[in-house]
């Protein structure tokens, strides 16, 4: 049994025919818009240039930062004329021509590049802030740092560059400068060598610094092969404290330092004597920094060759010290001594009460030298095994001695 399809009038469908017009017109302009309507749109990253850059190293001048800004900005305007932007032609720029001297500055940011019949309904940034500082230039030495391990049990005794560098930069870039340093490749090296190393300049926690110029950026440095060690250092003292005071000591800090040299000549020093310390008219204890020499072809490894000596000075003091025997020494083979006048000695000490209350008798040893000496009766002085320094006095100074 066929259905029963139920007939339209035309009136419905009329209706119906309007009703998909409308809906066709109303998406139309919720895609293509209104060309009357006004709308927004977003504009973003778009790179700002900073303009009479050069304007500035005429006048001794530098950007203190080197950064790359960007804008972001928001528009109106109507669907034509937002769909007519070319981005391409839209700049942002910041003008550094008035700055005249170091400091602050919050410039404005000017967009260029867009139709009058857009307007701009906000910018993110509308101004920069830019700091400029003063060029400054310094002339620098350069360390030589070193990389690797030569070759044969070989060390690095000398690597220096006789060039000095121009540095160039801001001031605040300047002062942050803790050593300007080109690092040279030692690795496997077997002999003298030249190299030409590029510098850099490190601040004081081993970052590179890098706003500043450096000419020439490119330096030759020598690198010596030799063997080391490690020596002693002989301190002295020149003149004489004041009056009622004694030199008790001298401390050296480091007391040992480690040099290099070709091999053959290396074993040809054992101690570096130090320059004499002047301790004219002084009366209490002091430290200074003392500069140490090496002879042609030595080369301090471990610094500066400074050391720091400590000069003690005190007021003396004096003590006494019985002695219940004086022994000989040195006598002859076969020789016997049946006399010695004197058993028992006083030692008078003068010195720093550092020195003399850390002594006791049992300590001090009084003698009598026989050296080359036959059988007979000598006067002999009494010694002791204490410095000369010390001894202000023997009682007594001297006695008989018989020889057998």
């Amino acid at each position: 049994m066929a259905a029963n399809k139920k007939k339209i009038s035309f009136r419905e469908r009329l209706i119906r025919m309007l009703a998909s017009v409308g809906i066709a017109i109303t998406l139309w302009f919720m895609v293509n818009g209104n060309a009357d309507m006004l709308i927004t749109q977003d504009f973003n990253s778009i790179p700002i240039t900073l303009t009479n850059v050069e304007s500035l190293s005429e006048k001794n001048l530098v950007l203190a930062d080197d950064k790359t800004y960007y804008l972001n900005m928001q528009v109106k305007g109507t669907d034509k004329n937002l769909r007519n932007v070319n981005m391409k032609e839209i700049t942002a720029e910041v003008d550094l021509g008035d700055i005249d001297e170091k400091g602050t500055y919050d410039l404005d940011v000017e967009v260029k590049g867009l139709a009058n019949s857009v307007i701009i309904t906000s910018m993110n940034p509308s101004s920069l802030q830019i700091d400029v500082d003063n060029i400054i230039k310094e002339d620098m030495d350069v360390d030589i740092g070193l990389e690797g391990k030569p070759a044969d049990d070989l060390a690095v005794i000398s690597a220096e560059s006789q060039e000095t560098v121009e540095v160039k930069g801001p001031q605040e870039s300047i002062a942050r400068i803790d050593k300007i340093t080109a690092t040279a490749n030692v690795n496997g090296l077997k002999e003298d060598t030249t190299q030409n190393l590029e510098v850099t300049a490190y601040d004081t926690a081993g970052n590179p610094i890098t706003d500043l110029e450096i000419l020439p950026n490119v330096v030759e440095a020598e690198i010596i092969l030799g063997k080391t060690k490690s020596i002693g250092i002989v301190p002295s003292t020149t003149g004489d404290p004041a009056s009622g005071y004694i030199v008790t000591g001298v401390q050296v800090e480091p007391s040992k330092v480690l040099i290099g040299a070709k091999e053959g000549l290396l074993n040809t020093i054992e101690t570096i004597p130090m320059d004499a310390i002047d301790v004219s008219g002084q009366s209490k204890t002091f430290t200074k920094d003392v500069n140490l020499s090496l002879p042609s072809g030595f080369y301090f490894l471990d610094g500066s060759g400074k050391v720091k000596a400590t000069v003690s000075i005190e007021t003396p003091v004096e003590k006494s010290f019985t002695i219940d025997k004086v022994s000989t020494k040195n006598l002859g083979t076969g020789l016997v001594t049946s006399k010695i006048k004197d058993s028992r000695v006083v030692v008078k000490l003068e010195g720093a009460s550092s020195i003399l209350n850390s002594l006791n008798a049992a300590q001090i040893e009084a003698f009598v030298d026989c050296a080359n000496l036959g059988p007979g009766e000598y006067e002999l002085p009494i010694q002791t095994n204490l410095s000369q320094s010390l001894v202000k006095s023997i009682t007594p100074a001297k006695t008989t001695v018989i020889i057998e």
